[in-house]
């Protein structure tokens, strides 16, 4: 969740801010008291470290230099403002203080979280450009092997630090996959993301093959993240790797649109049947039109058999090109699994996740494209239907 305090004379007000952010899940309320005196306010957002600052601006001659000294503090929350009504020539004032954003109160919560969306996708993006998203047509198509084989070649093969994310809490394919031990994997870094270090970090994943693994846990899924869970767990992890892997379930929801979101490009691995590419057709379909760019979405298609559905035929009934397409090496990848091990370097799939990981490597860059909030609800309500 995200930490948040509130600054207001008006105790009313404070105690209505913190029963809408109580339930609301995205939100937790690290402290919240009158807008002085400056110094003891810098002090506790130094010691809590919000990542949003709702300041009531209805008295600004008197609140303004707190406005101006929060701006300048190295923590850089993002301030926003409420009052019950401002004019043009005070908004233009908040503005050159660093207050950007403004709620007419009294606001709802999802008033609250659409604005704190909009600020912190603005003015705290995450950064990392390699961020690369896996997403199966349908279940059992073989993504999470394409996945993980592709970045333990772009680890080992290309020597990138590179983190493997099994993005579905519930499954935790990879965990069986690797057989990993019962540990702290996704939901616990979700939960402590706002306060995560490297060493609790190191508690989480898993280092094996020469690349980092946060597994899911099935047996302990945690409760449902958000969308905000996500977004400080990407913002913890941007400086870390240089690649990020993110193995999803396919159907994307609000939480999970968040990795969608940011990512350089989204894999949709699909097999070469017509179940299969009906479902690659419909995700890719899910996607756009929630105004996910085209150039983000790629096709990749697992066990192709040559002699049988040509790849051309497959493009043509996708309307849409392949990026990859890795063989069917149905004797080498079961052992592989059985002996909890990526695929031998002698297999035809192997060489072909080692070359797909050097496309990948050479993708173009990211989208500047932002969602609006509006858009990630577009996103949560088809990837539930």
């Amino acid at each position: 969740m995200l930490n948040i305090c509130v600054l207001t004379p008006n105790s009313v007000a404070a105690e209505g801010i913190e029963q809408l952010t109580e339930g609301s899940g995205v939100f937790k309320l690290v402290f919240k008291r009158p807008p002085e005196p400056v110094h003891e306010i810098i002090r506790a957002i130094r010691t809590e470290s919000p990542v949003l600052v709702l300041l009531d601006v209805a008295d600004w001659v008197r609140v303004e230099p707190l406005a101006v000294h929060i701006k300048s503090t190295n923590e850089h929350p993002v301030l926003i403002g409420f009052a019950p009504s401002w004019t043009p020539s005070e908004e233009h004032q908040f503005a050159e203080a660093g207050i950007r954003d403004m709620l007419r109160d009294p606001f709802s919560a999802q008033e609250l979280e659409a604005v704190a969306y909009e600020a912190l996708h603005r003015d705290r993006p995450v950064s990392n450009n390699n961020i690369l998203a896996f997403l199966p047509a349908k279940a059992g198509g073989g993504c999470s092997t394409v996945a993980l084989n592709t970045a333990a070649a772009l680890a080992n093969t290309l020597s990138k630090k590179v983190l493997l994310v099994d993005a579905d809490r519930r499954s935790g394919v990879l965990s069986i996959l690797l057989n990993l031990g019962d540990r702290p994997g996704l939901s616990d870094a979700l939960q402590g993301a706002p306060e995560l270090t490297l060493l609790e970090w190191r508690r989480m994943c898993h280092r094996v093959l020469g690349l980092d693994v946060l597994a899911a846990n099935p047996l302990r899924p945690g409760p449902l993240p958000s969308w905000s869970d996500f977004y400080q767990l990407l913002r913890f992890l941007q400086n870390q790797y240089d690649y990020v892997f993110f193995d999803l379930p396919e159907l994307v929801n609000q939480a999970t649109a968040e990795i969608v979101r940011s990512a350089r490009a989204i894999f949709i691995v699909c097999t070469p049947e017509v179940p299969s590419l009906r479902m690659a057709s419909q995700r890719s379909l899910e996607l756009r039109n929630c105004e996910i760019p085209s150039e983000k979405i790629h096709i990749v298609l697992n066990r192709w058999e040559r002699g049988g559905l040509k790849v051309q035929d497959v493009e043509k009934t996708l309307n849409h090109p392949v990026f990859a397409a890795l063989p069917n090496d149905y004797r080498q990848v079961k052992k592989a699994i059985l002996e909890s091990r990526v695929v031998s370097q002698e297999s035809a799939f192997a060489n072909s996740c080692q070359l797909f990981a050097q496309q990948v490597s050479g993708l173009s860059g990211p989208s500047h494209d932002r969602f609006t909030f509006a858009l990630l609800k577009k996103l949560w309500s088809h990837g539930s239907g």
